[in-house]
């Protein structure tokens, strides 16, 4: 019987790092196309089971793009995962050769799930979604410095970067929107998420983008993606307090936004919230509880195709 083959591949800007167990083999190669091409040949020949880099913000997209393509196993994990594995298996110090042969170690002790590679129309949209936060923010940002600025030139600096960034963000809306007109799955997604009340486009459009396993996944576990799962703090007789942590957070912000409109203004969603708040939760814990709850229903939704009804709650 062959032997299961486990990858780590650290990533970086100019190098990657790479580690092979059983076999205890590393080597690092660059990251131009040739050194690529020839990373993807040699690990084809050892056909691995699966092949695990850390989510690092986009370095880690083309690699992840090129070995997909040639029919190889990724999973892209999250980083503080890997870290807490690290420390528990007395790791502490932290090099590009020690971090490669920790994800070696982590892929083969938690034999991740090989995602399925993105459509480049799904990466675009997913690109679209997170420059558009990130321009958000940096409006906001820059309305926070305007109510703080004194002087005029430093307000009309202000005002025209503003003005750029609404452009911008402008020029992305129409962006989304005609990739939503021309993709008739995305578009019957998008309608039926905007279905829930306190749920628009740019919600919607985030929840395709960044949770394509909507509808797909058991509550449980969508939770979790969002990091939205209460974690256990046991030890003993000792029962800790519950915590969310984790997830996807463009997901989470965008859900507690939703939360903060349903809990006003979603007859089912209100009645849970004030019923929590009446049992003498926070208000953080109560609206905690309200974003789950949404998720489990838009998830309901779209595993039915079917949009929001009162039975969903």
């Amino acid at each position: 019987m062959p032997r299961e083959i486990f990858v780590g591949i650290d990533v970086s800007q100019e190098k990657l790092d790479v580690h092979v167990l059983p076999e205890e083999t590393s080597f690092t190669c660059t990251t131009d196309a040739k050194s690529i091409d020839g990373l993807v040949k040699r690990l084809q020949k050892r056909t691995p089971f699966v092949i695990v880099m850390e989510a690092t913000g986009g370095l880690e997209a083309a690699l992840v793009a090129e070995l997909g393509a040639a029919g190889l196993p990724v999973a892209v994990v999250n980083p503080r995962q890997v870290r807490d594995f690290a420390r528990g298996i007395g790791k502490l110090s932290k090099t590009d050769s020690i971090d490669a042969y920790v994800l070696a170690r982590f892929a083969h002790t938690t034999r991740p799930e090989p995602k399925a590679l993105a459509t480049e129309e799904e990466m675009l949209l997913k690109e679209l979604v997170r420059r558009r936060r990130q321009l958000v923010d940096l409006r906001a940002s820059e309305k926070n410095r305007l109510h703080r600025a004194r002087s005029k030139p430093i307000q009309q600096s202000i005002l025209s970067v503003i003005q750029a960034l609404d452009e911008q963000i402008g020029r992305i809306d129409n962006d989304l929107d005609d990739m939503t007109k021309n993709s008739p799955l995305w578009r019957e997604k998008e309608d039926l998420l905007k279905s829930f009340p306190g749920v628009g486009s740019v919600t919607a459009r985030t929840l395709v983008a960044s949770l394509p396993e909507l509808g797909h996944a058991p509550r449980g576990q969508i939770a979790s993606l969002a990091g939205l799962a209460p974690r256990n703090k046991d030890s003993g007789k000792m029962r800790g307090r519950r915590r969310i942590t984790g997830g996807r957070a463009d997901v989470r912000s965008t859900l507690y936004m939703v939360a903060l409109t349903a809990a006003k203004h979603n007859s089912t969603i209100r009645q849970f919230y004030e019923r929590l708040i009446q049992a003498g939760k926070p208000t953080k814990v109560a609206l905690t509880a309200c974003m789950r709850k949404v998720l489990v229903i838009l998830n309901a939704m779209v595993k039915s195709n079917r949009p929001y009804e009162q039975h969903f709650a």
